[in-house]
């Protein structure tokens, strides 16, 4: 693709700025309820925050850049009808995927309830006297255990 070719794409696809909002929009909006963002919010608690924002930040920046290259990359190498039923494709089995996975854990009765990590985020918030009801912390997770 010429650079002509390509200034005249960005030019009637809306610009540069229309491209960055949605694509930081929606990177926004799946990255907020990922088991990514709370892992980052748990070892925050308990290692160097500028470490772990330095590690996640550049985790972000490397799945960014290869999703940048793959989605440059994959449709100039396959016909446009080939990558649309690949979409298809791909996301008929990862959604199928998740679905197999939540009626696995449902019938397990896995997922009732609070998780793990979210004890353990309430138990140190609890410790550091942050949230209502620390002082009856301790005493409450000692009554759950026994």
């Amino acid at each position: 693709m010429s650079d002509a070719a390509v200034a005249a794409d960005v030019a009637q696809s809306g610009g540069f700025g229309k491209a960055f909002l949605n694509a930081l929009g929606m990177i926004f909006a799946t990255e907020i309820g990922d088991k990514t963002f709370f892992i980052a919010a748990i070892l925050a608690m308990s290692q160097p925050r500028l470490v772990v924002f330095t590690g996640a930040i550049s985790a972000l920046i490397v799945m960014t850049v290869l999703s940048t290259i793959f989605g440059h990359l994959v449709p100039q190498m396959l016909p446009p009808i080939a990558t649309h039923w690949a979409s298809i494709l791909l996301f008929l089995y990862f959604g199928g995927r998740m679905i197999w996975s939540a009626a696995e854990m449902y019938r397990k009765g896995e997922g009732v309830g609070v998780s793990e990590e979210m004890e353990e985020v309430e138990h140190e918030l609890a410790q550091k006297g942050l949230v209502e009801g620390a002082e009856d912390a301790e005493d409450a997770e000692a009554g759950a255990r026994g």
